[in-house]
């Protein structure tokens, strides 16, 4: 699996959690950056969990168990209501 060079270290709750900026995020996921943010923006992801200095970051942990999530999206509807449970409850 491919990494963005944007990886950063967080002390969150404790734990030192590495963390990719949504550029990360797209090549783990697989979709493109636009899409990410389109998701974002419309409810079907949640926002990020770390935002420093103005940059979204997202755990590696988060990225990688949302893959199946994401690759299950209709590319042209709205998911189900049982997607987006899947998807919140990733992010939890």
């Amino acid at each position: 699996m491919k990494r963005a060079s944007k990886t950063k270290k967080f002390n969150v709750n404790g734990h030192i959690v590495d963390c990719v900026t949504i550029s990360g995020l797209v090549l783990i996921v697989g979709k493109s950056r636009r899409t990410l943010i389109r998701y974002e923006d419309s409810g079907i992801l949640p926002k990020a969990i770390v935002i420093y200095q103005g940059v979204r970051y997202y755990p590696v942990a988060l990225a990688e168990a949302l893959v199946p999530a994401i690759k299950a999206l209709p590319g042209n509807t709205r998911p189900s209501a049982e997607q987006l449970t899947e998807i919140n409850r990733i992010f939890k």
